[in-house]
């Protein structure tokens, strides 16, 4: 008697079971589906520019060769030894600088493009150096040497990451839901390497080739905190205020830090 009444427990506990999956399911499947980001319409008849230059003042080291005897395959992709580019300054124009909005946009939505930013690794460099991307749009990393890497984020509000590609034409492609500035990637195998990724929440964002000046267009009017980020020198802001149909001008400049 006691077995059966154990068996029909036991037939019991299956059946609870069963409903309770049966439940869930029908929870899950019943559950509103995430609604889209719907992004704030800009209206171009009234959007103005911001033209940013980035200028340098202070003392132009020469650019030193980056040591890769360690790593033959990555010496050998150079015809001419490769230089460091932590500082490219052109007549006191500053390149790889990071130019964004930093505040005035907070109650927009914007979406994010659905095209990779792209780093790729080749002749043990990254390239570029240093790139952006919105907030949610996907960062490819590719793999064009025969030589292994892994690719290091150290961000301090982001989650981090480490991986290895070991082949040739690999790549992994991550996504980022919250800003950062300036997290630096690395490669723990070619200590040389280095890279620069920023999130940022909006699309207003560029950074300056060797002309130091980079231009933010559609903007909409309004009164904004534009700033600029260098890996070497840190970060200045500048508040500016875009009328209707309005261009405004810039000028950032960095020095050293002492």
């Amino acid at each position: 008697m006691e077995t059966c009444i154990e068996n029909q427990k036991s037939q019991w506990r299956y059946v609870l079971v069963g409903v309770l999956l049966v439940l869930l399911g029908c929870s899950d499947s019943a559950a509103p589906p995430q609604q889209a980001m719907v992004p704030t319409p800009v209206d171009a008849a009234t959007a103005g520019t911001i033209h940013v230059a980035v200028r340098y003042h202070g003392p132009v080291p020469v650019p030193k060769a980056i040591e890769m005897s360690s790593a033959s395959q990555c010496a050998a992709a150079h015809q001419e030894p490769a230089t460091d580019e932590s500082l490219l300054v052109d007549d006191g124009r500053l390149a790889n600088a990071l130019v964004w909005i930093k505040s005035g946009l907070e109650h927009w939505a914007f979406a994010p493009p659905a095209s990779p930013l792209r780093f790729d690794q080749k002749g043990c460099l990254y390239h570029p150096r240093v790139a952006a991307a919105m907030v949610g749009q996907p960062v490819q990393f590719s793999n064009d040497d025969q030589d292994p890497h892994n690719v290091h984020g150290q961000p301090r509000v982001v989650n981090g990451w480490n991986f290895i590609m070991s082949k040739q034409g690999s790549s992994r492609t991550l996504s980022f839901d919250k800003p950062e500035i300036g997290i630096p990637v690395g490669c723990d195998i070619h200590p040389w390497m280095h890279a620069y990724l920023s999130v940022v929440a909006n699309p207003y964002f560029a950074v300056t080739p060797t002309d130091g000046s980079v231009t933010l267009s559609q903007v909409p009017p309004g009164d904004y905190v534009v700033a600029v980020w260098h890996e070497k020198l840190g970060t200045q802001e500048q508040h500016v205020s875009v009328a209707p149909r309005g261009a405004a001008t810039v000028e950032l400049v960095l020095e050293p830090k002492s």
